[in-house]
């Protein structure tokens, strides 16, 4: 009888940490062993990397899929399709969002909200892993008893689901939180362990700049990015660090593109403040050229309308700086998928009512879950990116220490780690699978287009491996493996108070 069901041969292991030759051993949906060499008599099944380099599986911290409560509207992807586009390319685990629904109120009220959303993804075919995020999109109850009530919420949503972060927004109408209510959630957070996740833009700016240049009937796809310059990012990540340091609580931007808001970042983690930060690969590899109109279709730039926009060519250097410097704790895709070509739905919803393509009416969302590992492992082979271990970092480990779910995921540790495990391609061979460039087809998701059409690329993952079974094998699909399913995460092992205030106030919490 074998000692190993599966043994990963020949490879080269890259770690956040480590890069060295050796063997994996594989028992069940652990990892059970590393070694210089694993006799081959041990193992029930071999995969032969060839001199491949072998990773842990990516982390995709930040994806929206079609939930219960839908308020992104009509995305593309099911969490079975973003899952199977996941392992495609390269990613064991993704991380989306439940959304609060609001007309459930109470202690259980965000724990509830869970339980439906998990409810609808457990009749789906998972190919990985996935947790959520909780999206707050209102605070029950006025002046001190919000705090109180949303502090209960929290603690029950992390006790009933492992749910040990939620996001809260700085504009989008009817989920823009005033600074009051951003001061309540950090104050419940900080006292739960929950990590606060931002999404950065002054909303009121926004606004009046989108109601200017309608004014001036700028309607266009492009000037969805002119409404929302990088100043109003800078403005309110550095209002938003104010804010968080005013209550001691720890904080992750999500989605940066603006130079001025990775300055206020990198000031504050100088300053020894807990502030993470999240960047996407299509603001250091698109621009705002990229939402314009193409080939005679004048609407063709709201492919790419996201929020943050994608920014000027010139500020792509500032974002690969922030990868390479520590700016960036992570990179996720921020994969929001809308159709393209229905007229009905998607993108084009911005014809509805009568809206005539208005950009403010454009879904704000692009594909990019299958995409992230395979552009940013490009990235290294064309010197961008710093090394694969910078990658390894950005994209698997620090993701789940930020998040709660280390060593189980994000890491190669015999023992802990479940066996979610890339193997790419060796560099000095050819095979026929291995693509060369980006085609629409390669990702397995539901939309219909991707940004990064005909982008060439270097490298994509051989093997996708998750808990211990292969579920893409080279350019295919390996259906009856597929078997994910929800993971409870614990509290983050990176972002903890400071203990440090400002003024001689403190939480009433903590004089107890």
């Amino acid at each position: 009888m074998s000692t190993y069901d599966v043994v990963i041969k020949n490879g080269i292991i890259c770690t956040a940490s480590d890069f060295y030759p050796a063997d994996i051993g594989i028992i069940g949906e652990k990892i059970a062993a590393i070694c210089d060499c694993i006799d081959p008599v041990h193992a029930g099944e071999i995969i032969d990397a060839e001199g491949g380099i072998v990773t842990p599986g990516g982390i995709d911290a930040h994806v929206h899929v079609d939930e219960p409560v839908k308020l992104l509207g009509d995305v593309a992807d099911t969490m079975g399709e973003a899952t199977r586009s996941a392992v495609a390319g390269g990613t064991t685990t993704i991380i989306a969002f439940a959304s609060q629904d609001l007309s459930l109120t109470g202690p259980h009220a965000l724990s509830q909200s869970v339980k439906n959303t998990t409810d609808m993804y457990s009749k789906q075919r998972l190919y990985c892993d996935y947790g959520l995020h909780m999206i707050l999109a209102r605070l029950e109850g006025t002046g001190t008893a919000t705090r109180d009530i949303l502090d209960q919420q929290l603690e029950n949503v992390y006790q009933d689901c492992g749910v040990s972060s939620i996001k809260v927004f700085m504009t989008y109408p009817g989920l823009q939180m005033s600074d009051y209510n951003l001061l309540n959630a950090m104050y419940a957070s900080r006292k739960n362990g929950i990590t606060t996740m931002i999404h950065a833009e002054n909303g009121d700016i926004v606004r009046w700049m989108t109601e200017s240049l309608e004014e001036q009937g700028l309607l266009e796809p492009y000037y969805h990015g002119v409404s929302r310059p990088t100043i109003v990012e800078g403005e309110a990540t550095n209002r938003a660090v104010t804010l968080a340091r005013t209550m001691d609580n720890p904080i992750l931007f999500v989605h940066v593109s603006s130079p001025e808001a990775i300055d206020t970042i990198r000031r504050a983690q100088t300053a020894g403040l807990k502030v993470y930060a999240e960047t996407c690969p299509q603001y250091a590899l698109l621009s705002d050229e990229d939402t314009k109109c193409a080939h005679g279709d004048d609407f063709a730039g709201a492919k790419n309308i996201c929020s943050p926009p994608l920014r000027p060519e010139e500020v792509k250097q500032a974002i690969w700086r922030g990868m390479n410097n520590g700016s960036f704790t992570i990179v996720g895709s921020d994969h929001c998928a809308y159709l393209y070509s229905s007229k009905e739905k998607g993108k084009h919803n911005a014809f509805a009512k009568c809206e005539n393509g208005r950009f403010r009416y454009i879904p704000n969302g692009m594909p990019g879950v299958c995409t992230r590992m395979p552009l940013l492992f490009d990235a290294v082979m064309r010197n961008r990116l710093s090394s694969l271990m910078k990658f390894v970092e950005i994209n698997c480990t620090n993701p789940a220490k930020i998040y709660g779910c280390y060593p189980q995921k994000g890491g190669l540790l015999p023992g802990s780690s479940d066996a979610d495990i890339i193997v790419w391609y060796p560099n000095d061979k050819q095979y026929d699978l291995q693509p060369e460039v980006i085609t629409n087809d390669l990702l397995e998701h539901a939309c219909d287009y991707t940004p990064y059409e005909g982008v060439e690329i270097k490298n994509w993952p051989r093997f996708t491996i998750a808990r211990g079974k292969v579920v893409y094998k080279e350019g295919k699909l390996m259906h009856d493996n597929a078997r994910g399913q929800y993971i409870r995460r614990k509290k983050s092992s990176l972002s903890s108070p400071n203990n440090a205030w400002p003024s001689e106030w403190r939480p009433a919490y903590d004089k107890k």
